[in-house]
């Protein structure tokens, strides 16, 4: 493994189904061949991040895997579960469970158990990384967090070293508004105390339900836990690196469905969160090209493109071009739909490689002009 000087990483990894699942994995496997996973200090996660990073820590006994581990099995022991299709297992158990036809989130937290092997309470949990899961309070309209100190959003409060399985955080953050649904928390079960900065009326939630939706409505990036907007831009207490994977799908042009409600008011979710991303995109891009301290994946950029974007060298450039996705390639793994079905193993290899490329071109390409 070559080693590269980044330290104590805060990632922040975005949505996507299993194209950013795979996307992520990639850029993973691009920390651990050069050293970095025993750099990662915090890591953000919403909807298919939160499954990545999840089924890394069932594939690694609950514990944060060294680059080497990570690599040598926690790598291909997933490789090895996607090949059975979540979304069609969780689809087949749904008749035999009749106390969830309303509660599809928790079918897909039963087949993250059985068909995934994932397993465990956030608080087992081990290392020196903190994992936040972030999710969308529809009662509240802010942002839910999960992490191995507490969950909760700052309007209910917090639980302290809440005892939750990790399948029902993923899949919490994974429950999109059209097709999947909430997952619904019951607040009696735990003990609320009031957040930081709560008011003098501030009262725990009591014994209701709150629903949980996908993070994505909130933010699909899931940047706050590692970065803050204020005074210009700041990392998070603990992180010195920054760097965000985002495998968001591109809004494309569509022509509105005369009788389709469903997928009009999905196309209305998806701009709303396509100009939220932007505006906060914006705002960490100016924070990493002012301080250097980071770097922005995104699918769909290929080689030739990043290259051309950071002024490399021409030796560089070219070189980089030789050996990574051509452009049509590249645009087929970020076309790749949002959907938990099971990839073909031609598509989890390309968007694998693509992430990895990614990640590998950008450090490069930028690299070398800070040099």
């Amino acid at each position: 493994m070559i080693a590269i000087e980044i330290r104590n990483i805060g990632a922040a990894l975005s949505g996507g189904g299993i194209r950013a699942m795979v996307f992520h994995l990639g850029f993973f496997k691009w920390l651990a061949e050069h050293g970095l996973f025993e750099q990662v200090r915090k890591i953000s996660t919403v909807s298919g991040a939160s499954l990545c990073v999840g089924m890394v820590y069932a594939h690694s006994n609950l514990v944060w895997p060294t680059s080497e581990i990570f690599l040598s099995k926690t790598l291909p022991s997933i490789t090895d579960a996607l090949k059975t299709d979540l979304q069609l297992s969780a689809l087949l158990m749904l008749p035999f469970s009749p106390q969830h036809w309303n509660k599809r989130v928790n079918i897909i937290a039963k087949a993250l158990e059985r068909k995934w092997g994932v397993s465990g309470n956030l608080s087992q949990l081990s290392g020196n990384v903190m994992w936040y899961v972030n999710c969308t309070t529809f009662e509240t309209g802010k942002r839910f967090r999960f992490c191995q100190d507490d969950m909760g959003d700052y309007i209910l409060g917090y639980v302290k070293k809440p005892n939750i399985s990790v399948s029902n955080i993923m899949a919490a953050s994974a429950g999109f508004p059209i097709g999947i649904g909430p997952y619904a928390l019951k607040t009696g079960d735990f003990t609320w105390e009031p957040p930081r900065f709560a008011n003098e009326n501030w009262k725990p939630p009591g014994n209701r339900t709150v629903h949980l939706w996908d993070g994505g409505v909130y933010d699909n990036l899931g940047l706050e836990s590692v970065f803050k907007q204020d005074d210009g831009g700041k990392l998070s207490d603990g992180v010195e690196y920054l760097i965000i994977s985002n495998a968001s799908s591109p809004l494309q042009e569509q022509a509105r469905h005369k009788l389709r409600a469903l997928k009009n008011t999905k196309r209305l979710l998806d701009i709303s969160a396509d100009q939220v991303s932007a505006l906060r995109t914006r705002s960490v891009m100016d924070f990493i090209k002012r301080t250097k301290q980071g770097m922005y994946l995104k699918i769909g950029n290929s080689a030739d493109a990043i290259a051309q974007k950071s002024k490399c060298s021409k030796e560089l450039h070219s070189q980089i071009v030789s050996q990574c996705l051509p452009a049509e390639k590249v645009r087929r793994a970020m076309e790749y739909k949002t959907t938990l079905r099971r990839p073909s193993n031609e598509d989890f290899q390309l968007l694998l490689q693509h992430g990895y490329e990614v990640a590998d071109c950008t450090f490069h390409c930028y690299d070398e002009k800070k040099g």
